[in-house]
């Protein structure tokens, strides 16, 4: 059922599962199909992002989006002939626009994950056998729509 998904794939649904759910990460490699080795390797890249779901989407985009007005006042500001980016402020608008874009791609995924989360739980509370089924569904619409994440 994973064996379409490629590396960078795997990683992205392996990161959902941690941050989403509480398995073990013998559970979670498992579940997208790679060792335990590996999801104990990204989980260490991973442990500093739960606090960033404290945080709403729309509080990281106002966020991210304030930076990059700020940003573009100071270079506004300027005297007239030197109103352009440094090499410094060109790379942080890249690195801010890239951000963005991450949060749109990661809250769309994330969005579509937090409501097969609960519709799953929903089931779950009124026939156990069809949420066991409708889990696998709901995986496989996850995968799919993970292809399309870089």
């Amino acid at each position: 059922m994973t064996d379409n998904l490629k590396p960078n794939q795997r990683k992205e649904w392996a990161k959902l599962i941690y941050l989403k759910e509480s398995l073990t990460q013998q559970e979670i490699a498992d579940r997208v199909g790679v060792s335990r080795a590996t999801i104990n390797k990204w989980a260490k890249e991973w442990e500093g992002l739960k606090l960033n779901l404290l945080q709403t989407r729309e509080e990281r985009i106002a966020s991210t989006l304030s930076q990059l007005d700020e940003l573009d006042r100071s270079i506004a500001s300027k005297e007239e002939g030197k109103r352009f980016p440094t090499t410094a402020e060109a790379d942080i608008r890249r690195k801010l626009t890239a951000d963005l874009e991450a949060l749109e791609q990661d809250a769309s995924i994330r969005d579509i994950y937090n409501v097969s989360r609960g519709i799953l739980e929903f089931v779950r509370k009124v026939d156990l056998d069809k949420a066991k089924e409708l889990s696998d569904y709901l995986d496989s619409y996850i995968k799919e729509k993970m292809k399309w994440v870089k």
